[in-house]
C-alpha cells in the first residue's frame, strides 16, 4: 500500500463563527475531540495541521503540536498550497483532506476511503462519497486524493477561479473525476443532518451530542452516534435551518 498521511485545514478567523476549532465540546477545544477520534486510523501514517501564518493562529499551531501532530503554517486564502507544500517535504502517495470544522469524523470512515482508494489502482484521484446520492450526514464523510494530484491542481487552476484553491479537491473532482465511497449496509441513511460546524447552532448541535457521548466521544463510531441522534431527535433539528455555503463563497 501507498504512504498515506492526513491533513486537518484548520484556522481561527472563520467568516461565521470566528475561533470555532477552539470552541469546546463538551469542556474540550473541538480540534482535540476531532484529532482524538482520527488518532485509532490503522491507514494514516501521520496526521498534519495544515493553518495560517497569521499571529491569530499561534494558537492553533501550538494546539496541534500540543495534541502531538505535525503542523504546517502557510496562506490564509490559498489552502491548496499548504497541501502541496506538505506534499513536497513528506512525498506521500494518498492525501486524507480533512476540514476542522467536522467533529464528527473518525477513523472508521476515513479507513474505509483510503481502502476504496487504494483499490482503485493509479486512475484514482479523488475519492468520495458520491454528493447526488448522499446517504450519510454533511460534515462526515471527508476525502482522500493522490498526491500527485494535488499537484496538478495547483499548477492547472485559471487566475480566474480563486474557489479551488480555498476548496483544495474541487478542481481535481471537475477535471480528474470522482471515485464514489459505498457506505457500509448496515449504515443508516441520513442524509438531511448537518454535522458540520459553522454557526452558533452547528456548535450548539456538536456540544449537545458530545455531552451525551460522555466517555464514548473519542471512540463512537458512525452507526452508534446515528442511534443516538435517533434516540434523541430534538438534536438533529437544532441546525435544520443553516444554509451551506456556495462553492464561490470561500
Amino acid at each position: 500500500m501507498g504512504d498515506v498521511i492526513g491533513v486537518l485545514q484548520a484556522r481561527m478567523s472563520s467568516t461565521r463563527l470566528p475561533g470555532k476549532i477552539l470552541a469546546p465540546l463538551a469542556g474540550r477545544p473541538l480540534l482535540e475531540v476531532l484529532l482524538r477520534r482520527l488518532s485509532p486510523s490503522r491507514r494514516v501514517a501521520e496526521w498534519w495541521v495544515a493553518t495560517t501564518d497569521t499571529p491569530s493562529d499561534d494558537v492553533t499551531a501550538a494546539w496541534g503540536r500540543a495534541l502531538g501532530v505535525r503542523v504546517f503554517r502557510g496562506a490564509v486564502d490559498d489552502v491548496l498550497s499548504r497541501y502541496t507544500a506538505i506534499v513536497r517535504q513528506r512525498s506521500p502517495e494518498w492525501v486524507v483532506r480533512l476540514t476542522a470544522d467536522d467533529p464528527f469524523t473518525d477513523a472508521a470512515v476515513v479507513d474505509l476511503l483510503v481502502e476504496r482508494a487504494q483499490r482503485g489502482g493509479a486512475g484514482v484521484a479523488l475519492v468520495q462519497e458520491d454528493q447526488a446520492r448522499r446517504t450519510l450526514p454533511l460534515g462526515y464523510c471527508q476525502q482522500v486524493a493522490r498526491a500527485d494530484a494535488l499537484l496538478e491542481a495547483e499548477r492547472r487552476i485559471a487566475a480566474d477561479q480563486p474557489w479551488h484553491r480555498t476548496h483544495v479537491l474541487t478542481w481535481v473532482a471537475e477535471h480528474l473525476g470522482v471515485t464514489s465511497l459505498e457506505a457500509p449496509a448496515d449504515w443508516p441513511a441520513r442524509p438531511d443532518w448537518r454535522w458540520t460546524v459553522d454557526t452558533p447552532d452547528d456548535l450548539a448541535l456538536a456540544d449537545a451530542a458530545f455531552r451525551l457521548l460522555g466517555p464514548r466521544a473519542d471512540v463512537a463510531g458512525y452507526p452508534e452516534v446515528a442511534a443516538l441522534f435517533d434516540a434523541h431527535p430534538a438534536l438533529a433539528v437544532q441546525n435544520r435551518g443553516t444554509r451551506q455555503k456556495g462553492l464561490t463563497e470561500g
